[in-house]
């Protein structure tokens, strides 16, 4: 894994999941229980911990499927 994908991947089990709930970079985030509020909070924290603005082409839901989706996206910015 990736240092990004790794990063994702403690933020979103910290601050955005039980901690009963698994989560692998390839999980799908919709079906671990991550909502459209949880999404808004993972943009913020690329924003602040890697200085990148993910951009509106980008801001669709095929770029929010999985940790490894965003990292892919977040590498390509």
């Amino acid at each position: 894994m990736s240092e990004i994908t790794d990063t994702l991947v403690n933020f979103i089990k910290s601050n955005l999941l039980d901690d009963e709930v698994e989560l692998e970079p390839n999980s799908i985030l919709k079906e671990v229980g991550l909502d459209s509020f949880s999404i808004v909070e993972i943009v913020l924290f690329i924003e602040r911990k890697y200085g990148k603005l993910i951009p509106d082409h980008l801001m669709v839901p095929d770029t929010f499927i999985s940790v490894h989706s965003i990292t892919t996206v977040i590498e390509k910015i």
